[in-house]
């Protein structure tokens, strides 16, 4: 049985800081998931620190789109299976799973990556993802109404069980943006017309957070991706799973994990600024759970050495950018202006789903035959660079030029 040293009870919770666990493994084997993910929920306070036994709750991955489990598309489902089995075993009763897939149903996406076959082994129903509910926001800062899903909106608790993945609009994804899996999948290209650059994109999904954000979030960081993400890129092993109830600092964690400043992600300033979760080094607690002799030892660890031990510069991601200077937001424009989608011609098989899913009126990209015998074109005259395109291509032949 797996024990805590005396390291753990000796830990004082700060009340400035946010407490992140980070968790070493490097197998998706089921058992060994389940024990990491339950040693850095117990060095937290235990989940029923969290949730509350009576709760409705819903536990939401990132099923992007139907992909099989080595491709890092979504969630690994050994990982939300550690949450079904650790709620389950903790005598939690109204359990529902979901996510609103921007392309595909979540029923063949729950399938393509295997969570399917979890949630019938642990009793776990399948949350109503599909009709959607007008919710008024009025203290919204930025978003004052969302089309969420009706689970979203029946759930007393949220649990978060994202992927680290690189994002051609934010950079990356992970924490702070599944809660973009809230809405109804057909709205979320027309989110990107209301919300068009990743600033203000960032504050509609901290407003969410401030709506409901999740309970607990557990990012999936054993097998990562890098490159074309979110659902084009490379899968790289980072060994590692990351658990905390602030969103943010678990998304600076990442950052850090990759040689990325934070201060460069949308995402993680805008969620401080918004008061959602931090993301400077200073307000953020890592705690490291290592398994030494069949038992975890935590304590804390300082940002320097876990880059050191667990970090990778080598990591595909975006890295431009510069503080918001007057000038910096100025060469921030041009960037972007010159950051555009194309597609990889040998890789397109001609399907349409990116001309269905760009949310301008009039189409930025669309084919210019009508039988198809060629891949759609753009115009970029008409794009705002949101890359639904690049992220709903089913055979990944669209990248993004401009990138590092």
């Amino acid at each position: 049985m797996t024990m805590y040293n005396h390291r753990k009870s000796s830990m004082v919770k700060n009340m400035n800081r946010s407490r992140v666990a980070i968790i070493p493994c490097s197998s998706y084997e089921e058992e060994t998931v389940y024990k990491a993910v339950k040693a850095g929920i117990d060095i937290l306070g235990g989940i029923e620190g969290f949730i509350g036994l009576k709760d409705n709750i819903l536990i939401k991955p990132n099923l992007l789109s139907p992909a099989v489990p080595e491709k890092a598309v979504t969630t690994h489902p050994a990982v939300t299976a550690a949450i079904f089995r650790l709620l389950s075993e903790q005598g939690y009763k109204s359990l529902s799973y979901g996510d609103s897939p921007g392309h595909g149903s979540m029923d063949a996406a729950a399938e393509k990556s295997g969570h399917s076959t979890y949630a019938i082994k642990y009793g776990i129903k399948n949350a109503d993802m599909q009709h959607e509910k007008l919710t008024v926001f009025t203290d919204g800062l930025t978003a004052k109404s969302f089309h969420f899903t009706k689970a979203v909106t029946e759930a007393d608790s949220i649990i978060s069980v994202c992927k680290m993945k690189t994002h051609a609009l934010e950079k990356i994804t992970g924490a702070v943006k599944n809660v973009y899996g809230y809405i109804c999948g057909a709205r979320k290209a027309a989110g990107h017309v209301s919300y068009p650059n990743a600033g203000v994109f960032a504050r509609m999904l901290c407003d969410i957070h401030r709506y409901k954000s999740p309970k607990l979030t557990v990012m999936d960081a054993i097998t990562a991706m890098e490159g074309n993400g979110p659902g084009s890129g490379d899968p790289i092993d980072m060994n590692l799973i990351i658990i905390s109830s602030d969103p943010v600092a678990i998304d600076s964690i990442f950052c850090n994990l990759v040689y990325l400043d934070p201060e460069l992600v949308p995402t993680c300033v805008q969620g401080e600024v918004m008061g959602i979760g931090h993301y400077k080094e200073e307000n953020i607690e890592p705690i490291l759970c290592e398994l030494i002799n069949g038992e975890y030892s935590c304590h804390r660890i300082d940002f320097k050495e876990l880059k050191e031990r667990f970090g990778n510069s080598k990591f595909n991601v975006d890295r431009t950018g510069d503080k918001k200077t007057l000038l910096s937001r100025y060469s921030d424009i041009m960037t972007e202006l010159a950051r555009k989608p194309y597609i990889e011609k040998e890789k397109c098989i001609h399907c349409g789903i990116c001309v269905e899913h760009c949310p301008v009126p009039g189409k930025a990209i669309n084919f210019t035959t009508e039988n198809r015998n060629a891949p759609p074109s753009y115009d970029y005259s008409k794009c705002i660079r949101c890359y639904c395109c690049q992220e709903m291509c089913p055979q990944y032949a669209i990248k993004v030029k401009g990138r590092s």
